[in-house]
């Protein structure tokens, strides 16, 4: 009887010391928070939609863009000077490093050059897009309906066919990023060549349908 005493304490004290954790305490081996491990391959995770946005494209509206576009859409009372100044038209390309879209330089035409330097406002301006790249532009029509004379901005999105794919895919990307800052525009126009625009009644036709008689003074 006394040896199998001897056996039975020891199988007691071993039980207990195999057991770190007495039952009052918590666990704690399992408390770490899920995501401390890398995610699983079968459950990646993805960006949210405003970064994706962002890795889209990637481009900025410089400062002086926004600056244009607020000078030709106000219309206010101006001295003769201050309105030979304004812009009548006015082109928008991708910086050298594509990161920004700005304005570009020389590509514009002034109310005072009007009748002075340029003869048709409307001709000049397709003259200035480019045959082989892509552009954004401003142009302030000025035409007629049957009832009244009008004057309103026109959004351009200058996509010739001849345009490398990748200059397409770019500016059509970034679309977006300088339209949201185009606020308050009626008219949209995307063009794809010069057959497409050189006939200002497809311009009229954008404004007002069969109603606009005229445009820059040109009857359609």
């Amino acid at each position: 009887m006394w040896a199998a005493a001897v056996v039975f304490v020891p199988l007691k004290t071993n039980k207990k010391e195999q057991n770190p954790h007495p039952p009052s305490q918590p666990q704690t081996t399992n408390s770490s928070p899920v995501f401390s491990s890398p995610p699983s391959p079968c459950f990646p995770t993805f960006p949210s939609v405003s970064q994706g946005y962002d890795k889209a494209s990637g481009v900025t509206v410089n400062d002086e863009v926004i600056k244009v576009f607020n000078d030709m859409k106000v219309r206010k009372s101006s001295t003769p000077e201050e309105i030979k100044k304004r812009k009548k038209a006015v082109l928008f390309c991708l910086s050298d490093d594509k990161k920004q879209i700005i304005v570009e330089e020389s590509k514009q035409i002034l109310v005072g050059d009007i009748g002075d330097t340029v003869e048709d406002p409307y001709t000049a301006f397709v003259k200035l897009l480019p045959l082989n790249d892509c552009r954004y532009a401003l142009y302030d029509a000025t035409y007629e309906t049957k009832e009244s004379k009008k004057e309103d901005l026109v959004f351009i999105f200058w996509a010739p066919e001849s345009a490398p794919l990748k200059s397409k895919m770019i500016y059509a990307s970034s679309k977006d990023a300088i339209k949201k800052k185009f606020t308050g525009i009626k008219h949209e126009w995307q063009v794809n060549g010069l057959d497409d625009i050189k006939d200002r009644s497809t311009l009229g036709e954008k404004l007002g349908g069969n109603v606009v008689v005229s445009l820059e003074g040109k009857p359609l």
